[in-house]
């Protein structure tokens, strides 16, 4: 407010200046105009005197009397109205002069607020409206990137963890430590004993007549077919050896590098062409389930063939 005010006195002052200006102006010409007069009159009592006539001596006296008197008269109006209109455009002339001073000093001040305004006055302004701004920004974001960083370093010692924890696996130690975890699950249970029956206690094989023979032939028949089941149970075992290859070959298949599909590039549809050709180019995944499938299906018949 106090600006504007400081904006809008000098339109004050400056209509004041006018109007002194101009009323020193109108003076000054009414001025020129009662100068005028004043010559004209001079003028035209010279050229009244060189045209007079001769006459009487009295008559001539007393005519130039009567004339004298009457311009005198006029010369005398002439004259206080020139005074009094000399008197008006001095002072006329000093409020002017005045009204200018008053003027120039209010545009100095005017020029000066408005200076002080624009180069001074808005950058404090603006600072008191941002006083805070940049240190909350600097400090929120430090925050963030405190997180982010702190989330990285947390993520990269997980995936250290991962890796190292993929590259000691082992199923046959682990096979042992959970058979050693749970001992009582998997532990052999006792043996069956044998339990007589109204005090026969006889706990061996008895070979006398008439069983001897019998048990002999038994035991030649049982040695026959062991070594048949031994035969069938070698040919088992090179194909179910073979079909165990194959299975660990299908679950092991190093597909697991993705970084193809993180090439990108400067559009969308390069990304996307990238990642479908990289897919394409691999077999189908449902195709390589139903072969797993299939595989796992004839091992598991293969062991049972094997008696497993």
């Amino acid at each position: 407010s106090r600006l504007l005010h400081r904006l809008y006195f000098p339109l004050w002052v400056m209509k004041t200046y006018h109007m002194y200006n101009a009323d020193s102006i109108s003076a000054q010409s009414k001025l020129k105009e009662a100068e005028k007069q004043e010559e004209k009159q001079i003028g035209k009592s010279v050229k009244q005197e060189d045209r007079q006539t001769p006459r009487s001596p009295d008559s001539t006296a007393n005519v130039r009397i009567e004339e004298k008197h009457v311009r005198r008269s006029s010369v005398k109006k002439i004259e206080k109205m020139k005074e009094k209109r000399q008197a008006k455009y001095t002072e006329n002339k000093l409020k002017a002069i005045k009204a200018r001073n008053e003027y120039l000093l209010a545009l100095e001040a005017t020029n000066a607020s408005v200076f002080k305004y624009y180069i001074h006055d808005l950058s404090d302004l603006i600072d008191c409206c941002d006083l805070g701004y940049h240190a909350s920004l600097n400090r929120a974001l430090r925050t963030f990137l405190s997180a982010e960083l702190n989330l990285e370093q947390s993520k990269h010692e997980g995936l250290d963890a991962i890796e190292n924890a993929v590259e000691n696996l082992d199923a046959t130690s682990d096979k042992q430590r959970l058979m050693e975890m749970y001992n009582n699950v998997f532990c052999p249970p006792m043996k069956f004993e044998f339990q007589p029956h109204m005090g026969d206690m006889a706990s061996q094989l008895c070979a006398q007549q008439p069983v001897q023979s019998e048990l002999v032939q038994r035991c030649q028949q049982l040695q026959s077919r062991l070594s048949t089941l031994k035969i069938e149970n070698e040919e088992v075992k090179k194909t179910m050896e073979a079909t165990l290859q194959t299975i660990q070959d299908i679950v092991t298949v190093e597909d697991f590098d993705v970084s193809d599909c993180f090439q990108y590039s400067n559009s969308m549809e390069s990304v996307k062409s990238t990642v479908s050709e990289t897919f394409m180019s691999k077999p189908s995944i449902a195709k390589r389930r139903a072969n797993q499938q299939e595989t796992e299906q004839f091992y598991f018949t293969v062991r049972e063939l094997g008696g497993l």
